[in-house]
């Protein structure tokens, strides 16, 4: 697959995560992507974006290779008229421009959709905004997550967390790179560029599913919900076998939770009161007792291995270390010396493809 898209130049105007995430992804096909940074502030601005543990003396942070591998680094100055030109150059014979400039900044850098068109109408042109073009407020990640619900359904009772990972940036790349892909679609079919706003808004509402939903169709407001399901049970619920191993159950549905029930050896009766979805919602916390109850008699060796015989999905809550053992997150892994730092990330492609 690193050499589907390899007859393509991408210039990357972006920074932090969502635009560079589908560069990445662009880079990984086998497009050519070049990244502006911006050369007066010493590049992207996630290179400083460093844990405690990091070397404080590095050009590269962590959080800047997860999604910067790949790519060519141009540092230029757009202030500048020599600078200037040699961004000109590059998109005339570009095939794809992402950025997430303001339109104040883009109009001021004379690098906004009109002045990129006009030099290359072929573009397929991907602009990402916090809430519009239009709007010049700025966002980020955690602002969305707080804005559009997802901090509200986070954590436990009183308590909302922000969710460890920047997944508002996530959704959005994503969002940018299937533009991208429809653009290209749409030029090989018509021979004409196109034109893409992407908002980190919108893409945050469009990753509240069925949660979104809920509400639409029902008036639901969830509060901080932990790990549990709204809609289904035990779907989410962790148990704690007698070595202090937590297991999170995720059964969808009667037939598993049949299984579950003769499995742990519990009394027919369960099946009885407990027999339909609906009740396992409604009545959680007493179901949970005997749920609890069971497990906690087993070693996770003597539970794993009674709801694998049985087929009933689970999975042990697993920290990073222990992840990034397991055969298929170790394929995901690409390494890059960047700058002299060598550096790792894990693949923006989780899908495998052969041609019939």
């Amino acid at each position: 697959m690193n050499k589907i898209l390899d007859d393509l130049l991408v210039i990357e105007l972006a920074s932090v995560l969502a635009g560079p995430l589908a560069g990445s992804f662009m880079a990984e096909l086998g497009a050519r992507v070049v990244k502006i940074e911006n050369s007066k502030i010493g590049g992207d601005v996630t290179r400083q974006w460093k844990h405690p543990s990091e070397d404080a003396d590095s050009t590269i942070s962590a959080y800047y290779a997860s999604a910067n591998i790949g790519k060519g680094i141009l540092p230029l100055d757009l202030g500048n008229p020599d600078d200037y030109q040699k961004l000109v150059s590059l998109i005339e014979k570009a095939d794809v421009v992402i950025s997430n400039f303001q339109k104040v900044t883009a109009e001021k850098l004379n690098i906004n959709h009109e002045k990129i068109i006009s030099i290359n109408p072929q573009i397929i042109f991907a602009q990402l905004s916090a809430y519009s073009y239009e709007d010049p407020r700025p966002g980020y990640d955690l602002i969305m997550q707080a804005e559009t619900g997802f901090l509200s359904m986070t954590g436990i009772e009183d308590s909302i967390a922000k969710m460890p990972v920047a997944l508002i940036d996530v959704i959005a790349g994503h969002q940018i790179k299937e533009a991208i892909l429809l653009g290209v679609i749409t030029r090989m079919k018509t021979g004409k560029g196109s034109y893409f706003e992407i908002s980190l808004y919108k893409s945050a509402i469009s990753g509240l599913a069925n949660q979104a939903s809920n509400y639409l169709m029902n008036n639901h407001v969830p509060g901080p919900m932990g790990t549990l399901h709204p809609n289904i049970a035990p779907y989410g619920d962790i148990m704690v076998t007698n070595d202090e191993i937590s297991v999170l159950l995720a059964v969808g549905s009667d037939k598993q939770f049949e299984k579950l029930v003769k499995t742990l050896n519990l009394a027919d009766k369960l099946l009885h009161t407990f027999n339909l979805n609906k009740d396992r919602v409604d009545r959680r916390k007493e179901l949970n007792t005997y749920l609890m109850t069971a497990c906690n008699k087993l070693s996770y060796q003597e539970l794993s291995s009674k709801l694998t015989r049985a087929q009933i999905p689970f999975c042990r809550v697993t920290k990073m270390d222990k992840v990034f053992a397991t055969p298929l997150a170790i394929e995901m892994i690409i390494k890059e010396t960047i700058e002299g730092n060598q550096t790792s990330k894990v693949s923006n492609i989780a899908f495998d493809m052969k041609i019939n």
